[in-house]
């Protein structure tokens, strides 16, 4: 099996595990990797019902976002090639609408440290202020992901990026659970986060810098 095929598949699945965790609808959502040694970006197609995805309908790109054989990329793919020459350190790029991370920050509430797992794939969550795909959008989410590894577009949903992608995924996972949980707490009379000391004590067990 080649390189790009196992990759197809992957996107294939991570699509159909974020529809089905709920973080995403039928026709939401995007997400890519990058090859860098042979300069192009697989990223999953526009308006497909991403249940249903098979590792052709995929599409193929070069980081200029011409199509490198057949298909209609996301409309997000601008961002996607942006976070890529920008985040040259990273594989895998998620974007998904987790509704209760999403209605919970764009109300104005940020939930922070509340969890060991949040400690750790989440950590300081950069929360930016809508934008539709383009110039404007390219910059705030640069802006956010030059300082975390998930970006919150309040209004619309989170970026994700990582070495890989089930990296990404868990990003977007652990936030939505936080939130989740955030909520649930607040009706009991709240969720306390976790010290700055025990913030320290799990990066250090765990051996995650950001």
């Amino acid at each position: 099996m080649s390189t790009e095929w196992h990759l197809r598949e992957q996107l294939c699945e991570i699509m159909k595990r974020l529809y089905i965790r709920g973080l995403i609808s039928s026709v939401g959502g995007n997400s890519s990797v990058i090859c860098r040694e042979e300069g192009y970006v697989l990223i999953t197609p526009t308006g497909l019902d991403k249940l249903n995805i098979a590792p052709g309908d995929i599409v193929k790109i070069d980081l200029e976002g011409r199509v490198l054989g057949e298909g209609k990329p996301s409309t997000e793919s601008i961002n996607h090639l942006s976070l890529y020459k920008t985040r040259t350190d990273i594989g895998a790029v998620i974007h998904a609408h987790p509704p209760t991370a999403v209605g919970m920050v764009s109300a104005g509430f940020l939930p922070q440290g509340v969890t060991p797992e949040y400690v750790v794939m989440v950590g300081n969550l950069a929360v930016v202020e809508f934008a539709t795909p383009g110039g404007d959008a390219v910059k705030k989410l640069n802006e956010g992901l030059s300082r975390s590894n998930i970006v919150l577009l309040k209004n619309h949903g989170v970026f994700s990026v990582g070495n890989t992608l089930p990296e990404a995924f868990a990003r977007v996972e652990v936030l939505e659970e936080a939130a989740k949980m955030v909520m649930a707490g607040r009706l009991f009379g709240g969720m306390p986060e976790l010290t700055e000391a025990q913030r320290r004590d799990v990066l250090e067990k765990y051996g995650r810098k950001r």
